[in-house]
């Protein structure tokens, strides 16, 4: 006790204290270069498996029989040696996209005129592999701008959180225990023995990291220059700096940025005609767009003249009741999120005729009457009409019936994803037979062709698939894009591609670059997700299954393959 303690009777405290300073664990350093490096990563690896899978597989080295490269590639390449000849692109056979992608892919080709004609010279980069170059460029940006609008979406949720207040503690609380007495103890020993990756890691996987865009994109598919990259810019832009505001918050919204909102909605109207007129698809987003710009300039308007507020209803759901001056019955109105529980009514006004043409008058207003959303509209269908006028132009009225029309009534009889190929495959086996009988009894090719396929019948069919369509649009653009306009455009993109009467694996990538930026919405882990992610595999596997043996055994499974697609 009189003499101090020996070094040795302190040596075990250090060794514990070093343990417990020690205890985390540290990353590994591959994890660490896969969460910092992601766009380089991925990148490469886009442009390695670009170079190396061609040459085996084209080839005949890996796999004879099997061609990595998609036939559309091949069909954009000889597109870009027409233009390079100075031809039309159309002059190839079953080349239906717009003019200037094809001559975006002619430019490595160095053509002189000489006396024998046009002799080529290759750059550095030949058209075997241009096109995939800035395929998958344009692919890892998608990626790098999926991860950095998730990291954005993360720091607004963290500074919007506040503190709950002392009655709503007890709530959650309460709806706390009782997820997790729901939750398996099969599923919480698996949380524990798999460690949980970090945000970055996670973004990156998304699609940076994720098998689907990366064979899409090495394969020569155009999907992420043409389309992916300008609607993922348009939704960086409708979301710059926007603070979300929920529906029963009674805090003034208040934006921050360097942009403005109208100028936002010029640059995006531009973007959105780009899009449109090398995919006709992303028209179906023209309605959510204006309405969230539309709610955007009206919260705009609520902060800085709060005189024109009528109602302190109108003003929590974010939006400038103009009409409920003189109708007073649009106190009701659904997509405020307002009802009149003293008539007993809730939701949309189904039984009330007038309500509903109220409801509309208010739409109209919303979306035509306001600065920012009228700018999109007119931008967005001007600069469509400009690329379209100048693709006729330049190559005539086959850019217009092959680039655009031609997408209205796209019937494709071969194997795919979608759950109608198989009965327009019958339905084509039928006209054939059809037409071979009125050819041998004398009938004219062209009476019986137009008897058998343009029936009115088969036209009224044809338009079936697009009422559940119209209706998902309806209610999304309306009633979810003014307040989560991401999640719209995955709802309406999914919906859109489900019930198509043409899905490849291209479609796929339409809705799946939107999942992330929506993803926290989703309740990955609940009974029915799960359930519906394993018939997803199950479905896919089995699909791939049954057109190998369709396509390249040649067995008669053409039912199993729709069934696949049903599932």
């Amino acid at each position: 006790e009189r003499h101090p303690k020996s070094p040795q009777s302190e040596q075990p405290s250090t060794i514990t204290m070093s343990t417990t300073k020690f205890a985390k664990p540290q990353r590994h350093f591959s994890i660490a270069l896969l969460e910092e490096h992601s766009f380089v990563i991925g990148l490469t690896v886009r442009l390695i498996l670009m170079y190396a899978l061609p040459r085996l597989m084209d080839d005949g080295l890996l796999l004879q029989g099997v061609r990595y490269t998609d036939i559309d590639y091949d069909v954009f390449t000889d597109a870009a040696e027409h233009i390079a000849h100075g031809r039309s692109p159309y002059a190839r056979h079953t080349y239906r996209y717009t003019p200037f992608l094809a001559k975006f892919l002619a430019l490595p080709l160095d053509h002189k005129l000489d006396g024998n004609g046009f002799s080529f010279q290759s750059s550095l980069l030949s058209t075997k592999y241009f096109g995939k170059f800035l395929f998958c460029i344009a692919d890892a940006i998608c990626g790098y701008i999926i991860a950095l609008l998730r990291r954005r979406q993360r720091a607004s949720s963290s500074s919007d959180t506040q503190q709950p207040s002392q009655t709503q503690q007890p709530l959650q609380k309460q709806q706390q225990k009782s997820k997790q007495k729901q939750q398996n103890r099969i599923l919480k020993k698996i949380q524990e023995l798999i460690p949980t990756p970090s945000a970055k890691l996670v973004d990156a996987l998304w699609w940076l990291y994720n098998p689907l865009p990366i064979n899409i994109c090495t394969r020569g598919s155009a999907e992420s220059l043409v389309v992916l990259l300008p609607v993922l810019i348009t939704v960086a832009l409708v979301n710059m700096y926007q603070k979300k505001i929920p529906l029963s918050s009674s805090q003034t919204p208040c934006f921050q940025g360097t942009l403005p909102i109208r100028l936002r909605a010029c640059l995006t109207g531009i973007l959105h005609g780009i899009a449109i007129h090398a995919k006709l698809y992303p028209v179906i987003y023209t309605v959510s767009i204006m309405a969230a710009f539309a709610r955007q300039e009206q919260q705009r308007i609520l902060t800085t003249r709060k005189s024109y507020i009528t109602s302190q209803r109108a003003r929590e759901g974010g939006w400038l009741h103009n009409l409920s001056d003189y109708l007073r019955i649009m106190e009701n109105c659904f997509c405020c999120a307002l009802s009149s529980e003293k008539n007993g009514m809730t939701g949309f006004p189904w039984k009330h005729p007038l309500r509903i043409l109220t409801l509309a008058a208010l739409w109209v207003e919303r979306l035509f009457f306001t600065l920012s959303s009228v700018l999109f509209l007119i931008l967005s269908l001007g600069t469509m009409a400009f690329l379209t006028y100048l693709s006729v132009h330049f190559y005539g009225r086959v850019a217009l019936d092959e680039g655009l029309l031609y997408h209205f009534q796209r019937v494709d009889h071969r194997h795919n994803y979608s759950i109608y190929w198989y009965w327009i495959y019958l339905a084509r086996g039928r006209a054939s037979e059809a037409l071979n009988r009125m050819t041998l009894n004398g009938t004219g090719a062209s009476e019986g062709l137009a008897k058998t396929t343009f029936s009115p019948q088969m036209g009224f069919l044809g338009h079936i698939p697009l009422i559940p369509q119209i209706i998902i649009l309806g209610f999304t653009s309306l009633g979810i894009a003014p307040y989560d306009m991401t999640l719209a455009l995955f709802c309406q993109t999914f919906a859109f591609v489900a019930f198509n009467k043409v899905t490849t694996a291209q479609y796929f990538t339409w809705y799946l670059c939107l999942l992330p930026l929506c993803a926290d919405r989703i309740q990955w882990r609940s009974k029915r997700m799960i359930l519906s992610l394993t018939f997803l595999l199950v479905s896919i596997a089995t699909w791939l299954l049954s057109a190998f043996t369709l396509e390249m055994l040649g067995w008669t499974s053409h039912r199993q393959v729709w069934l696949a697609s049903v599932l």
